[in-house]
């Protein structure tokens, strides 16, 4: 999921966060002519189950038209709507 400039992703495994974040910045270096960019890591709001939530309330609203849309289509079972 892209959030902003950045991909959010969604791993409990410490290994291939680690392995994540390296490709992130490898590929970061590539693209900027060496420049190191920063890759975040919030395991803050990523614990316990939890998902990361954008809480503007633009955001929301796209969040909530894209899981009717998972819905609509079968994707998502009603009660997994969050």
């Amino acid at each position: 999921m892209l959030v902003h400039d950045g991909i959010l992703f969604e791993e409990s495994d410490p290994r291939r966060i680690e392995e994540a974040q390296g490709m992130m910045r490898a590929v970061g270096r590539e693209i900027s002519d060496g420049i190191d960019v920063g890759v975040d890591l919030d395991w803050s709001t990523l614990t316990g189950g939890r998902r990361y939530h954008d809480k503007r309330e633009m955001a929301v609203k796209m969040w909530a038209a894209i899981m009717d849309v998972f819905v609509s289509i079968g994707a998502l079972p009603l009660g997994e709507v969050a």
